[in-house]
């Protein structure tokens, strides 16, 4: 080679390496981002179970380490690793139902059913912190009761604002006759959808299990019940935590 070809070679080969060096920092900053989040998750997951900052911190210590970046194989090949990343990503944006084919435009009742399922995960963030809230209150019975009442109210206040007042009333009467599942497009876990019995002279409704209607019924019939707020809460906690009889949701 030349000394003129050799000139012109430099440059290429500096921006070759550049770029090189560009994805392996993009794929990094990527995966250390993701794994912070999910870190941040799961040790939300378990707050309520630590009684003391130390064993917060300490979890939180553990949970970092388990969610470190190996950076080997970026290091090694940083284009096959965004690759595997952005498959990664495509994969998992189809199982939560987010891919959407291209000029496919979401229905209103698509648009209607995120809302309520955004709303479904405010409610249960909301009630955690309650709980979370409260159990400084615990050594006083009758203050940890009332701010539990408290955040139960502001709950279900937030659930009847996306609630449906007609199938509100089909789950008061409590007696579901039927329950399938519908499978859903781009990738999204199926729908459970439930018919209910919507009172005499009327036809049998068939509705979404996994709706504030529905939590907002089984927080009435146990008030109506007489049962303490603690426990409706700690029901309707649990309840949130799954978006159907038949299968866990992400909440």
């Amino acid at each position: 080679m030349g000394p003129d070809r050799r000139q012109q070679a430099a440059p290429e080969q500096a921006h070759a390496e550049m770029e090189l060096e560009l994805v392996r920092e993009v794929v990094l900053a990527r995966r250390r981002l993701d794994n912070v989040v999910l870190a941040a998750l799961t040790l939300g997951a378990e707050l309520l179970e630590h009684d003391s900052e130390c064993a917060t911190a300490m979890r939180a210590a553990q949970i970092l380490e388990q969610h470190a970046v190996d950076e080997s194989d970026v290091t090694r090949d940083p284009r096959a690793a965004l690759r595997q990343d952005m498959i990664r990503d495509r994969d998992r944006a189809r199982r939560l139902g987010l891919s959407r084919a291209a000029g496919h435009l979401d229905s209103e009742a698509d648009q209607r059913r995120r809302k309520r399922t955004a709303l479904l995960c405010e409610v249960r963030a909301d009630l955690l912190e309650v709980v979370r809230t409260c159990r400084r209150l615990r050594y006083d019975q009758v203050a940890f009761v009332d701010g539990i009442a408290q955040g139960l109210c502001a709950a279900t206040d937030k659930l009847v604002l996306g609630a449906d007042m007609e199938t509100y009333r089909a789950w008061q009467r409590g007696m579901v006759l039927k329950l399938i599942e519908e499978p859903a497009r781009g990738g999204a876990p199926p729908r459970v959808m439930a018919t209910v019995d919507a009172g005499p002279g009327r036809d049998p409704l068939t509705v979404e299990w996994d709706s504030p209607e529905r939590r907002l019924a089984l927080v009435a019939r146990m008030a109506r019940a007489g049962i303490s707020p603690v426990i409706i809460c700690d029901r309707l906690l649990a309840d949130l935590s799954v978006s159907s009889p038949l299968r866990f949701s992400m909440r």
